[in-house]
């Protein structure tokens, strides 16, 4: 095949698409081999140099889509170099082949064999002959975009430019306008501005992007680009501080802008600020500091009626002071003004300053730990050293002290300060502070008539400053512990203290605090013995008191003599014990000391324990079964399971404590019929709720993890009959049994289930068990963490509202209290998607069910949340019926005996999520709901009344001028 002919060529100049289609076949040709763009550029001559405006654009648009359909390493550097002379050639043209040009260049400079002479000479004549904002929004983003691939893949070439480069850059960004150019020129020219020398040039091109601040953008609901103000502004302050030649006239620009009125011109001038801090080095902005101070100071001190704008300043300073604690002599400047204007106000806590002046106070911490320490610190000791004297009344001056000195000691602490400070500060501080929490050893300490808040913020202190605690203040505090921890009334929080204590001082703490608690421990009384075991089981993790604190609680659970009172505290210590710990400590502590043996002995002794201390023993055993081998499991029970006999309470318990979280893949065939046929029995003869509702878990957990074998469905079908028969005679405790039996069978997806919840739906029409068989179905859908039931059936939600719509279905259609109470049940656990797929066929049941009264508090709740899961999602159905849902919903929040607050709040959390809908959907209700909703305007309930304020404001203000459409 030969080159186009000037006929083929000129066929394919009469349109657009033609132009296209052309290309494309000729970039192939090319590509191919077939003739060489040199061929192609001689042919297309005619149009190229026609006198003829129109034919030279129809020419140069077709060269342009040859070039930009080539792969980009076809050409060679002599082609390139050719094509490069003949457009920065054309850039003289007439101003309709600009286009045309544009895109031809585009493409040339992303060509690999580009010679980079070309590239300085194609932009010298760009810059010169062209100007850039007179070009289409279009072909702007081109030039912007060929711009960028240049400034990354050229960067010697434009250095040597020196600035005449940066001239050129400058004039074509000069008045852009349009966001999305501007989002590709704010994007790629905080590199370009960090890489390249700005020369002499520095100021014209911060003035370029300043013109711009802060960005005032509202973008386009039309807009396809997903360009927002915030995006925009983050790009823009990313530009104004990509270079530390334009730190002072930032700092000059964020200052004047940070006086505007406007909130979004303060938070982008702060934020440019705290952005300067993050880039700049200290040097950079030493000499504004004073400037910038002055500024945040006046949105800080006392502080802006924003707390967003009291908050971002905050942060910024925060940043400042953080920086510049890399430079000592910077840093003690920085403190020291800022430090000078708030020390005085933290003085008195009943100036209007003192909490502004706290908050600043902390940033300085944050920043320079050891000196604002110190600084501080001095403060409060002085001032603290010169006021009245301790007492017991509560002292609100000491209390926020205490507060701050905390935060003070945490943050020096978190910096690696804590040593630095200053002795001759910090020692006269903790013993005030000791002294402080001393109060409470006094006689006439009166914990009901003093209050504590004075003790809890010294404790936070001590927390804070244990490391620097002298030995004599140590001494102090552990007498001051021993005396909490014994006290018969007051119950401190003092364990973070008593932790840092041991890790700094463990012999320390196990002389003067450990041993003296365990000491006395069998004459305190129950309230102090738990105290002693709160504080203690903390420190079980460091080796030094694990032994200790081990015996104490082992002692106390297997003693022989122990009281009720004092095992069940001790059962207790060991579960939280089996919890905090890992499972290597678990299994260690197992196989040291047998302790599940003894703990299953502890239950079955001849003297019965309370069922508070088996339900103990039972999650001991239970956590401890979880934490062991597969094999040690299943040794375990097939040790101890056949000995046991659940109709006895203890027995149960520990069958409760093995069985409850065994291991699913652990085969329990054996004693499947029998544990089926006890736990059965146990059920429907116990009056007694606790052991009912241990046994009905028990059962729930077993055929959920049984094996899908014929015997085992052959088992659980005859305890159904059984079951059946009890359900004849009018026996309510079989209908709850098979609730349970149900769920377990449903979440591991066994077909048997169906049936069972057959029976159930059966029974929603029985004269005296429809109202259990309706909470039956709340037992099957409901989530019970408690409950193990690790088999799960895919989508076994799905299938349960399925099967249900079987069952129910025709009852639903008449609307059957009991069958749609149970089929709303069910609805509260159904994933969202599901109900979505079936919302035609729920929404008039849903309808239905707001509008009858006698329905309870937890159907309508429910029904109501379901309906606002959709409003929230401003579904289409729910739009099509507001004319039912708004009437219904304001019905429900008037005030009715039989309705509780809830409901009301619900509805009327609905009502407010409805104005999300369009407008002009919302309108012809706007009058209705408006006038509707006045009553509960005064619901003698609180959060009512929030609620329906919030609500009636927005339907008020739908349909407002400004508002959405």
């Amino acid at each position: 095949m030969t080159t186009p002919t000037r006929a083929t060529l000129e066929k394919a100049l009469k349109s657009d698409a033609k132009v296209q289609a052309a290309a494309t076949q000729i970039a192939n040709e090319l590509n191919g081999g077939t003739y060489n763009i040199s061929d192609l550029a001689e042919q297309l001559g005619f149009a190229l140099t026609s006198s003829d405006t129109a034919e030279r654009v129809a020419g140069t648009n077709l060269l342009s889509a040859v070039l930009n359909a080539l792969p980009n390493d076809l050409l060679n550097a002599k082609q390139l170099e050719f094509l490069t002379t003949f457009y920065t050639d054309r850039l003289r043209d007439h101003h309709n082949v600009m286009p045309a040009i544009i895109d031809g260049l585009s493409a040339l400079v992303r060509m690999k064999e580009l010679p980079p002479a070309n590239v300085t000479q194609l932009l010298q004549a760009f810059f010169q002959y062209t100007t850039c904002q007179s070009q289409t929004r279009g072909d702007r983003t081109k030039i912007f975009n060929m711009l960028e691939y240049l400034t990354l893949h050229f960067q010697p070439e434009l250095v040597k430019m020196s600035g005449d480069f940066l001239y050129g850059l400058i004039n074509s960004i000069d008045g852009e306008r349009d966001p999305r150019n501007l989002d590709i020129i704010f994007g790629f020219m905080p590199e370009f501005i960090a890489r390249y020398p700005l020369l002499h040039l520095a100021e014209e091109m911060f003035e370029i992007f300043a013109c711009y601040f802060p960005i005032d953008f509202t973008r386009s609901k039309e807009d396809p680009e997903a360009i927002t103000r915030d995006a925009l502004a983050e790009k823009l302050t990313n530009c104004l501080v990509a270079s530390e030649q334009f730190a002072e006239w930032i700092v000059a620009l964020a200052v004047e802008k940070l006086d505007s009125e406007l909130l979004v011109a303060k938070l982008d001038s702060i934020e440019l600020l705290h952005q300067a801090a993050l880039q700049f080095s200290p040097a950079a902005l030493e000499p504004h500091f004073d400037q910038i101070w002055q500024a945040l100071k006046a949105e800080t001190f006392p502080g802006s009626e924003n707390d967003n704008v009291v908050r971002c300043a905050l942060k910024t300073l925060a940043e400042l002071l953080k920086s510049a604690a890399k430079e000592p002599r910077i840093s003690h400047n920085y403190q020291t003004i800022v430090l000078g204007v708030v020390l005085t106000h933290l003085t008195d806590i009943h100036q209007r300053l003192f909490h502004p002046a706290s908050a600043i106070a902390m940033m300085c911490v944050s920043g320079d730990a050891a000196f604002a320490g110190d600084k501080i610190l001095n403060t409060f000791q002085l001032k603290l050293q010169s006021s009245q004297p301790l007492s017991l009344e509560r002292d609100e001056q000491r209390i926020r002290f205490y507060h701050i000195i905390s935060q003070v000691y945490k943050l020096a602490g978190l910096r690696n300060v804590l040593q630095r400070l200053d002795t001759a500060i910090v020692l006269p501080l903790q013993d005030d502070v000791i002294a402080a929490l001393r109060l409470c050893e006094r006689d006439d300490f009166d914990e009901k008539k003093q209050d504590l808040e004075l003790q809890r913020a010294a404790l936070a202190v001590l927390c804070e400053c244990a490391p620097v605690l002298s030995e004599t203040q140590r001494a102090l505090v552990y007498k001051a512990l021993v005396q909490l921890i014994s006290h018969p009334t007051i119950d401190l929080n003092f364990k973070p203290l008593t932790v840092s204590l041991g890790a700094l001082q463990p012999v320390e703490l196990q002389s003067n605090f450990i041993d003296v608690c365990m000491r006395n421990f069998d004459i305190f009384a129950e309230f102090i013995k738990r105290k002693i075991y709160d504080n203690l089981l903390p420190l079980l993790p460091q080796v030094a008191f694990t032994q200790r604190i081990l015996e104490l609680v082992m002692k106390q659970v297997f003693s022989a003599t122990a009281a009720d009172p004092v095992r069940l505290l001790a059962l207790e210590a060991l579960n939280s014990l089996l919890k905090q710990e890992d499972q290597r400590f678990v299994v260690e502590l197992q196989q040291q000391s047998n302790l599940l043996h003894k703990l299953i002995e502890l239950a079955q002794q001849t003297t019965p324990l309370t069922e508070a201390s088996l339900e103990q023993i039972a999650g001991a055993l239970s956590l401890i079964m979880q934490q062991l081998p597969l094999s040690e499991q299943s040794a375990i029970v097939s040790e101890y399971l056949p000995g046991l006999q659940l109709q006895l309470e203890a027995h149960l318990f520990v069958a409760k404590g093995l069985l409850g979280y065994l291991h699913k893949d652990i085969a329990m065939d054996d004693h499947f019929e029998r544990l089926l046929n006890d736990l059965t029995q146990l059920s429907l003869s116990s009056d007694n709720e606790q052991l009912r509702e241990t046994a009905h878990h028990l059962l729930c957990s077993l055929v959920n993890k049984m094996d899908n074998t014929k015997a085992n469905r052959e088992q659980v079908k005859r305890i159904t009959d059984r079951l059946k028969k009890a359900l004849k005679e009018g026996d309510k405790r079989a209908v709850d049994l098979l609730a349970w039996i149900a769920k377990g069978l449903v979440v591991a997806g066994f077909e048997e289930a169906a049936d069972i919840v057959g029976d159930l739906s059966d029974l929603l029409e029985h004269p005296t068990l429809s109202s259990a068989a309706a909470l039956a179905f709340d037992v099957i859908a409901a989530e019970f963490p408690e409950l193990d039931l690790p088999v799960v059936k895919y989508l076994y939600k799905q299938k349960f509202f399925h099967t249900i719509m079987n069952k129910l279905g025709s009852k639903l259609g008449s609307y059957c209290e009991h069958h749609m109470k149970a089929f709303i049940y069910v609805l509260k656990e159904t994933p969202h998607s599901v109900i979505k797929l079936n919302i035609k066929q729920l929404g008039p049941l849903l309808f239905k069910t707001l509008d009858d009264a006698h329905k309870d508090s937890h159907s309508l709740c429910t029904v109501l949340q379901i309906c606002e899961s959709f409003v929230q999602q401003k579904d289409a159905y729910f739009q099509a019926h507001l004319g039912h849902l708004i009437p219904s919903c304001l019905k429900l929040t008037k005030l009715n005996k039989d309705l509780n607050m809830q409901v009301r709040i619900a509805a009327l959390q609905l009502v407010l999520d409805i104005t999300t809908y369009p407008t002009y959907v919302l309108l012809p209700h706007k009058q209705d709901v408006t006038l509707a909703l006045a009553p509960a305007l005064d619901d003698p309930k609180r959060l009512v009344r929030n609620v329906a304020v919030t609500a009636r404001n927005a339907w008020y203000l739908v349909g407002a001028p400004g508002g959405e459409d």
